[in-house]
């Protein structure tokens, strides 16, 4: 199942796809464009990998890692569908990456590999922005590169695991 949240006269509902609209928890269809799309899930902690797919470490001429490149990232920085991400006066380029965002639903500690599967509630869409101005280390990216206000748009939908 797909959901979204929303924000619809003066209220935050869930939404589910109906045809080319949208129907609210309550029954009510509205239009897509009647909404103001919101991150799918309650935003928490957000821990990014970077360096994860090959092409993107050969571009930029790294091997192979053997630990991840591990950053987190503010619930600020994550904005709904449609929203506006603003790019900083004094900044030439910002580079996307199109994201599988792997939803966690449970608190997670010292999970095994076995387990780790059943704390996954779902996954959704992300467009993360890096402020390649402002990087200085590509293996420990600044919170200025990767954690601003607006830059990690996300969904619409969060696809049950």
């Amino acid at each position: 199942m797909k959901r979204a949240r929303v924000a619809y006269s003066g209220a935050i509902h869930e939404a589910v796809p109906h045809g080319d609209a949208l129907r609210l928890a309550d029954g009510r269809i509205v239009d897509q464009d009647a909404v103001v799309w919101l991150p799918p899930f309650e935003v928490g902690t957000i821990i990014a990998l970077g360096l994860n797919y090959a092409d993107h470490a050969k571009e930029l001429s790294f091997g192979a890692q053997e630990e991840p490149l591990v950053f987190l990232k503010g619930p600020g920085s994550v904005i709904g569908h449609r929203g506006q991400t603003r790019r900083p006066s004094d900044v030439k380029f910002m580079h996307y990456e199109c994201e599988l965002a792997v939803v966690i639903g449970k608190t997670a500690c010292k999970v095994s590999r076995k387990d780790a599967m059943s704390h996954v509630a779902g996954y959704t869409v992300a467009n993360d922005y890096a402020i390649r101005d402002y990087l200085e280390n590509w293996y420990r990216p600044n919170l200025r590169v990767k954690n601003r206000d607006t830059c990690t748009p996300i969904g619409p939908w969060l696809v049950d695991a």
